[in-house]
């Protein structure tokens, strides 16, 4: 009989996290089947396969939900020549367990059925699991919007065509700054895949400014006497800025993050003389008009330990940084990963009371 796998089992054999390997079922690189009760499973022999081929590694794409009226499904299939592995759904529940699974990057609803699907789309606009997702909510103009919420739906006249609907959602979607290329190296964690699967599931990634983060970086900024200072995250491939100050962009190249050695190092780094330091001869932010000079971090982490960035402080000038100041900047990064494992805690007190209460709405079942 045929050996068969769960997904967590393929995903060690094949070197992976869970969720890439999640990705990589989704995609159809990975042979499998649901049984009864929903559980993928997979036969150890496209495991073999895949390994025997020594193929370079899949990249996994962008996942998008559609909850869609009948009619539209087989127009919303476009988005998958836009990189998207594409789920379309016309039961709001079934959409909420596969949100729920899959922690999809779009997540689109067509509303036919007065304010059920616009509170689900601003329901879902404040899980904290879903902030790095965009929601687009299709439906008639003038449909009334709580407007009490520091994030809505970005909203789309259903009566336009499904092919217009897209493109409008792809320009969305691009609208956020992008990140330019580079050929500079730089470290990674020896755990990157579950980190980078930390990053997302932590809801901080593209979220709004919060006055508690942003205090932080405030205070920084008075003990060090620094002109720059920043909490950061770290992507695959972004430097994103989650608060900041003295620093203009939203985000950076991975590649020129300093934010990487203390991510590798996995606790407290300091860089006195970035130019003296041969790694970042060819880093653009040690010449006009950054000129940085000196660098220091401390990770910040998930409820499970995870390094999801840094709270960081830049100077233009190098400088020393006893055990004072090691211990003030350490401070500030653990008051930021108390914050994020509270409401992790937190979340997922909610989630329990909600589900005993048998409220699927906002329920949305964790991998």
């Amino acid at each position: 009989m045929e050996e068969i796998l769960t997904t967590a089992r393929a995903a060690k054999l094949l070197g992976i996290s869970v969720r890439t390997a999640q990705l990589w079922v989704e995609a159809g690189e990975i042979p499998s089947w649901k049984t009864p009760g929903g559980h993928r499973r997979i036969p150890r022999a496209a495991i073999v396969d895949i390994l025997a081929s020594r193929q370079p590694k899949i990249t996994p794409r962008a996942i998008a939900v559609v909850v869609s009226r009948p009619e539209n499904a087989n127009s919303w299939r476009a988005l998958s020549a836009h990189g998207y592995i594409v789920k379309i759904l016309e039961d709001s529940l079934a959409a909420a367990l596969a949100i729920g699974e899959s922690l999809p990057d779009l997540i689109v609803i067509e509303n036919d059925d007065g304010l059920e699907r616009v509170r689900l789309a601003e329901r879902l606009c404040e899980d904290p699991l879903l902030l790095s997702s965009v929601t687009v909510l299709r439906t008639e103009t003038g449909s009334v919007l709580s407007g009490q919420k520091k994030r809505q739906p970005f909203t789309i006249n259903i009566d336009e065509p499904v092919d217009v609907a897209i493109e409008a959602i792809l320009k969305h979607v691009g609208d956020r700054p992008p990140v330019a290329a580079t050929s500079l190296t730089y470290p990674v964690p020896s755990n990157e895949d579950d980190r980078l699967d930390a990053v997302k599931a932590s809801g901080l990634l593209y979220s709004p400014p919060e006055p508690v983060f942003d205090g932080l970086i405030d205070m920084a900024i008075r003990v060090f006497q620094t002109p720059i200072a920043m909490f950061t995250l770290l992507t695959s491939s972004e430097q994103w800025f989650k608060a900041k100050a003295g620093y203009d962009g939203e985000l950076t190249p991975r590649e020129w993050s300093f934010c990487n050695y203390t991510l590798t190092a996995n606790e407290l780094t300091v860089l006195n003389d970035l130019p003296s330091d041969p790694r970042f001869k060819d880093n653009p932010t040690l010449g006009a008009p950054h000129c940085f000079r000196f660098y220091a971090g401390a990770p910040v982490r998930d409820e499970n330990g995870f390094a999801l960035g840094s709270i960081c402080i830049i100077d233009r000038v190098a400088r020393e940084f006893g055990g004072e100041d090691r211990a003030a900047l350490a401070a500030l990064a653990d008051a930021a990963s108390q914050t994020i494992k509270s409401r992790s805690q937190e979340r997922q007190l909610r989630h329990m009371q909600i589900k005993a209460s048998g409220g699927w709405d906002v329920d949305f079942p964790r991998r």
